[in-house]
């Protein structure tokens, strides 16, 4: 598979309009999938900080490389892990649940913050490089010293995934079913450049969620007419 800077910035063009339209029609109809209906957006505009990636690696422009960088890596790093388990958390109905998912997203917000803030005041802590048609973000975290990078990773993808697959909703867990089936494809075929490949699959799953959160919303609007 290869990845580009027509193929991030392409990604970023389709999904924030889809986005927008999602997100409109969820505030008029059913608000409480508003958090959801952003997941398209953000994932559009990661997309186009990594082709800004894409274009300062070609044009070998150092500033833009880093700022580029560190614009994906504000979603990556930290952003996932505050508003995915915060998403699942608005749209829950059973109380435990709640509780539990409200502790991820806190928990997602300490160790997102930590990671992310190491970026801006150590740049020495991240290098950018491309393998094999893909994006490497070599990042140095302040818990390598204390714990494996595999625990790291694990954490990881623990606050992103258990929201969703341990949500009443079944949609949401059909959400998390893709979101793991693309975290092993990405382990699997590319583990050295694993955050930037699921990242972009996970970009291209949100166009299910531009379906899950319409369908709902169409739904609504039916039973109140």
């Amino acid at each position: 598979m290869c990845f580009s800077v027509g193929i991030s910035f392409t990604s970023a063009v389709i999904l924030v309009p889809l986005g927008l339209h999602c997100l409109k029609k969820t505030l008029r109809v059913n608000k409480a999938y508003w958090a959801f209906a952003l997941l398209p957006i953000g994932f559009g505009i990661q997309q186009a900080f990594e082709g800004g990636v894409w274009w300062a690696l070609d044009t070998n422009n150092t500033e833009m490389l880093h700022l580029s960088a560190l614009g994906f890596l504000f979603f990556s790093h930290l952003f996932w892990l505050v508003w995915i388990p915060l998403s699942s958390y608005f749209v829950e109905t059973e109380k435990r649940s709640r509780i539990l998912f409200l502790l991820i997203a806190v928990m997602g917000a300490i160790c997102g913050t930590t990671m992310f803030l190491s970026f801006i005041l150590h740049p020495n802590m991240l290098t950018v490089s491309i393998v094999n048609h893909s994006i490497l973000y070599e990042t140095t975290q302040i818990y390598d010293d204390y714990f494996p990078q595999i625990v790291l990773r694990t954490v990881y993808m623990l606050i992103v995934l258990l929201p969703l697959l341990l949500s009443s909703k079944k949609h949401l867990r059909l959400l998390g079913i893709l979101m793991l089936l693309s975290m092993f494809i990405s382990l699997t075929l590319f583990s050295f450049t694993f955050i930037s490949v699921w990242c972009y699959f996970a970009a291209l799953i949100s166009l299910y969620i531009y379906y899950m959160v319409l369908t709902k919303s169409n739904d609504i609007e039916h039973q109140r007419t």
